[in-house]
């Protein structure tokens, strides 16, 4: 049987689960569209000054030969590319408080199994 402690518990790290995950998918979003303004133009003014723009052969230069323009593209370009991966990882971080909510219930279940597991023998 789930104990009402059980339930209060489940429904407390769910609410809170769910509006972390609310407020970090929110951030990220808003986060993804000012790094595509500024990777925009970063790109612009890389490209008015006429230097090397092209992102793939950046990526492959050491820091130490790119200048702060540059620099600031790559490390744009990669948070860019990473938002999937930001993403997958706010789930997770949902998963672990929806399992952390559920592990009193789960005890409980089977302290109830195992007490009419007695109860049989």
């Amino acid at each position: 049987m789930i104990t009402k402690f059980s339930k209060h518990f489940f429904w407390l790290f769910l609410i809170i689960g769910f509006f972390l995950s609310l407020f970090l998918v929110l951030n990220e979003y808003f986060s993804h569209q000012i790094f595509i303004e500024e990777y925009q133009r970063q790109m612009n003014f890389c490209i008015e000054s006429n230097q090397k723009c092209d992102i793939d052969k950046l990526v492959d230069r050491k820091k130490e030969d790119l200048n702060a323009n540059q620099l600031k593209l790559v490390e744009l370009n990669m948070l860019i590319i990473n938002f999937k991966n930001y993403l997958i990882n706010i789930l997770i971080i949902f998963g672990i408080f929806i399992l952390i909510a559920v592990i009193p219930s789960i005890i409980n279940i089977y302290s109830d199994i195992k007490s009419r597991i007695r109860l049989i023998r």
